[in-house]
């Protein structure tokens, strides 16, 4: 136990110096009583009684006064322990913002979905961890370098809500291309950021239509950065609306006017994931996103060391209440009826 504030404890001298003026006015009480005599109706109230009632209120009164002292100290039990270091991690999002990414089998879109939980995962990262963002379709843009900010990632969000403008094609390749230059790039600027755990999350529902998929996958497995691909999409597929006007959406069709059904091919990003070291996970609904994104943040925390944390906790308010049951005791021994004699 260690005390805040150890130099009230003088104030326990104060209760020292009562002592003789408590012996005093018990003498003093005696000799009154003598001089007086011993008359039936004075015997009553003054018989041993009486003065055993006065040592236990005093006592108690002491008590009272001592618990409030050690309130005023403040004291408090140290706790300690030693709580995992978690390695800081640098999440790069590869997100697909092909026309059939725009598809509602998952409300209100696939893509509106996933932009939707890549929102919210970037306002509840861990504050050191960083995050960065890369679309792709035909071509690959690199939206946000990796950044603590949890404000940054949602304004480019936002662009890639608002951008109604199709770009057909799939091209993995070059967003593994771009997220391995946001990495070299942070490692120019800041080396020491080289020891955080690397992570590549991909969302997609389509296949590789690019010729970087195998440089690009390359590059990847030999920096030992695991992709983690999410396929995102019902299994009956939906229409891709590349347009609409006055409530009026337009579908992708082929060349006899049939509309065109996109339905989610894994092959390819099972294979990433694979050659990689990451993890294929499926999305059915869209509501399952939430939960991968999770589970691989827990999936990819590594502990760098061991930290020990310190807690204090205040005894105070059992003093007070300590102080407070004394003084009652007080209080009730002080009423005549509790330890007088009935008369006969």
């Amino acid at each position: 136990m260690i005390f805040l504030q150890p130099h009230y404890f003088k104030l326990f001298f104060l209760l020292l110096l009562l002592v003789p003026l408590w012996l005093y006015h018990l003498s003093t009480k005696s000799r009154g009583r003598r001089r007086l005599g011993a008359q039936e109706p004075l015997r009553r109230i003054s018989d041993l009684s009486s003065f055993g009632r006065s040592w236990i209120r005093y006592l108690l009164l002491n008590l009272a006064l001592a618990s409030l002292i050690f309130a005023l100290a403040h004291p408090q039990i140290m706790r300690e322990t030693t709580v995992a270091q978690p390695k800081r991690m640098d999440v790069v999002f590869l997100l697909d913002t092909s026309p059939s990414m725009r598809a509602r089998d998952i409300p209100p879109s696939r893509l509106e979905r996933a932009i939707e939980v890549i929102q919210a995962f970037s306002q509840k990262k861990p504050p050191d961890d960083r995050v960065a963002l890369v679309s792709f379709a035909g071509g690959s843009l690199i939206l946000s370098y990796l950044t603590r900010d949890p404000d940054n990632l949602p304004y480019y969000l936002n662009y890639l809500r608002e951008d109604a403008a199709p770009r057909f094609g799939t091209n993995i390749g070059q967003a593994l291309t771009n997220g391995m230059a946001i990495l070299s790039k942070e490692a120019e600027i800041d080396p020491k950021t080289s020891r955080h755990k690397k992570v590549f999350v991909l969302i997609s529902d389509g296949e590789d239509h690019g010729a970087l998929l195998e440089s690009g996958l390359r590059t990847v497995k030999e920096k030992g950065v695991p992709v983690h691909t999410i396929g995102i999409g019902s299994e009956e597929g939906a229409p891709i609306p590349i347009s609409e006007e006055n409530g009026t959406i337009e579908y992708l069709e082929d060349n006899d006017g049939k509309r065109i059904v996109t339905r989610l091919d894994e092959k390819t990003l099972r294979s990433i994931a694979e050659q990689s070291g990451g993890k294929f996970y499926r999305a059915f609904t869209g509501q399952e996103l939430e939960g991968i994104f999770n589970h691989i943040a827990v999936r990819e925390r590594e502990i760098e060391g061991l930290k020990r944390v310190v807690s204090y906790e205040d005894l105070y308010r059992g003093f007070l209440f300590g102080a407070l049951a004394f003084f009652m005791a007080a209080t009730l021994v002080e009423s005549r009826g509790i330890w007088k004699k009935a008369p006969a």
